[in-house]
């Protein structure tokens, strides 16, 4: 455990090795994990750490709402993500609002299970049946559209 809380990064690293070396004092390092296996990552966690920069929309968002995760994201993740409600929105490049966000799940176990719960629930309404739903239905919606402008 480091600083009361632990930390694991899934996923690739390009950073230079001296970057690696420091951050792995703070971080446990996975690096790539199968797909196969990434159920088990989000079982072992209690939140989801996602302090992106540029996203289009993260999937990864939608999978850590599946698995019951809170999660801390910027605006800039495209998620939808309820700052609040499911998680946290936080400003990019703010690594204090990122803390702050911790700091209140890890003290705040209630906080930390209703969120949860609503992570899961906000999960369900972004599945891929429900993705396909809104397609046809905005596909309807031109085509009624298109047929009245003519």
């Amino acid at each position: 455990m480091r600083g009361g809380v632990d930390f694991r990064w899934v996923g690739s690293v390009c950073l230079l090795p001296r970057a690696i070396s420091t951050l792995n004092k703070h971080i446990e390092l996975r690096g790539p994990v199968p797909r196969t296996l990434i159920a088990e990552e989000y079982a072992w966690a209690d939140v989801f750490l996602l302090p992106t920069i540029c996203e289009g929309s993260a999937t990864v968002c939608y999978e850590a709402l599946a698995a019951g995760l809170p999660v801390i994201t910027t605006p800039n993740a495209g998620s939808v993500v309820r700052d609040g409600v499911d998680g946290f929105v936080v400003p990019i490049r703010d690594p204090e609002a990122i803390a702050r966000s911790l700091d209140v799940l890890a003290r705040n176990r209630e906080l930390l299970t209703w969120m949860s719960e609503n992570a899961r629930e906000r999960a369900r309404e972004f599945t891929v049946e429900k993705y396909g739903e809104r397609v046809i239905a905005a596909l309807q919606n031109s085509a009624e559209n298109a047929i009245k402008l003519q």
